[in-house]
């Protein structure tokens, strides 16, 4: 076999190289090809990295090629590891259509496919696919927008003006993911509890090319400017929602915090407790004793004390007024801590995490159980439809992030 002849090789150069105490013998194990866009310092690079160290860990010998947002690029690198049939190639597609014709070209069966986080189409070369929950993340998204309105704990409460964001049309995530929302929103909007002033309520009209967060900006923002008074906006991703965030607040509204609840006016401060007495105040002073001749006035003189009573003053000013802006409860979702670190920081409202390190442990298992022989483990039931077969399907379960408390347990 071609892997075995590359084995061979590695070997005869590490002997080669005998004396010298930096030579690593090679792995044991048949190649494995991973194929990512990115780059080694993005990501994908951090994705990637994870994925080569469980592998090697196990003695497979691992090539991992990155193509940036090249698809000629990547359609080379596929035909190229190919030719030299590697016991399995894991692809995560630059793009989903173009990937079918390069496996349509190969006549050898014995190189296993594993698509990684997107689907690749219309190929029945394509055996496995690994991603996340996408329905689930948006079900995730849509109850979050709702508890934090108060919809849970209030049979009650609405009409609640709301926008709909979601990704690209033509991106199957994206299409679960405003499925999964709708499944949990639409009951709402039937009965009124929610309105969608924009009427975008369909994926057709909600998708975001690209999910470009400058467009999910200016959609919220012609809605402010049209005098529309959101109460919340449905974000599927973190991006769109730090995008989102600043529009809110060039708008003079703030972000319902996670954990708490949208209320239609500023929470009053609490009435003192009549029951505690009030901390005693100081003395007058002594009118009797000398002044302090030797004491020196502050580095600045009166000229600083009134500086600092003016910066106070505008602090206070500042919390006073971020204190009495509207709120809007923001949703988020992603691979990456950014949407955790603001909802940390309160600058949205929860997100849904989806942690690219477990995709890749979990995708370097299903590798070892393919190339071993065995059935790899994928989700009891779940097949994806690729436009010419059914891929059997492991989805890994989203993780909600609704707290400060969870925001902190996932940063450390």
């Amino acid at each position: 076999m071609v892997w075995a002849r590359m084995l061979a090789a590695g070997i005869a150069g590490c002997l080669a190289c005998a004396g010298l105490a930096a030579c690593t013998p090679a792995p044991s194990g048949p190649p494995v090809a991973v194929l990512f866009p990115g780059g080694p310092d993005d990501d994908w690079g951090a994705s990637a990295e994870v994925l080569r160290e469980e592998l090697a860990a196990d003695g497979y010998a691992v090539e991992v090629r990155f193509a940036g947002d090249d698809i000629p690029e990547q359609l080379g690198q596929l035909r190229d590891v190919l030719e030299t049939r590697p016991a399995a190639v894991v692809i995560a597609p630059v793009d989903t259509t173009a990937i079918a014709a390069v496996l349509g070209e190969d006549s050898g069966e014995s190189v296993s496919v594993i698509a990684y986080d997107e689907l690749i189409l219309d190929s029945d070369r394509v055996d496995y696919f690994a991603t996340f929950d996408h329905r689930e993340s948006g079900r995730l998204q849509a109850r979050a927008l709702v508890d934090a309105l108060g919809l849970v704990d209030d049979p009650d409460a609405g009409p609640f003006a709301v926008e709909l964001l979601a990704g690209s049309g033509d991106d199957p995530s994206a299409q679960e993911a405003f499925a999964g929302a709708l499944e949990v929103l639409q009951p709402l909007l039937d009965a009124g509890r929610l309105t969608v002033p924009s009427e975008r309520t369909s994926l057709e009209q909600a998708a975001i090319l690209r999910g470009a967060p400058a467009t999910a900006a200016e959609r919220v923002a012609a809605l402010l400017e049209d005098g529309v008074e959101l109460q919340g906006v449905l974000s599927p991703s973190d991006a769109m929602s730090r995008a989102v965030a600043q529009v809110l607040a060039d708008a003079g509204l703030g972000i319902v915090e996670a954990g708490s609840r949208w209320t239609a006016a500023p929470v009053a401060p609490e009435e003192p407790d009549p029951a505690i007495p009030p901390a005693p105040t100081p003395p007058p002073p002594d009118a009797s004793a000398p002044p302090n001749e030797d004491a020196r006035p502050d580095a600045g003189g009166e000229a600083a004390d009134g500086a600092d009573d003016v910066d106070g003053a505008e602090d206070a000013e500042d919390r006073e007024k971020r204190s009495s802006a509207p709120r809007v409860v923001l949703t988020g979702g992603g691979s990456t801590l950014d949407g955790v670190r603001a909802v940390r920081d309160g600058e949205q409202t929860a997100t849904v995490y989806e942690d690219p390190r477990e995709l890749a442990r979990a995708v370097a298992a299903m590798v070892s159980e393919v190339v071993s022989g065995a059935a790899p483990t994928v989700t009891c039931g779940a097949t994806t439809d690729n436009g010419i077969r059914e891929v059997p399907t492991l989805l890994l379960e989203p993780l909600p992030v609704a707290t400060v408390e969870d925001a902190a347990r996932l940063l450390g």
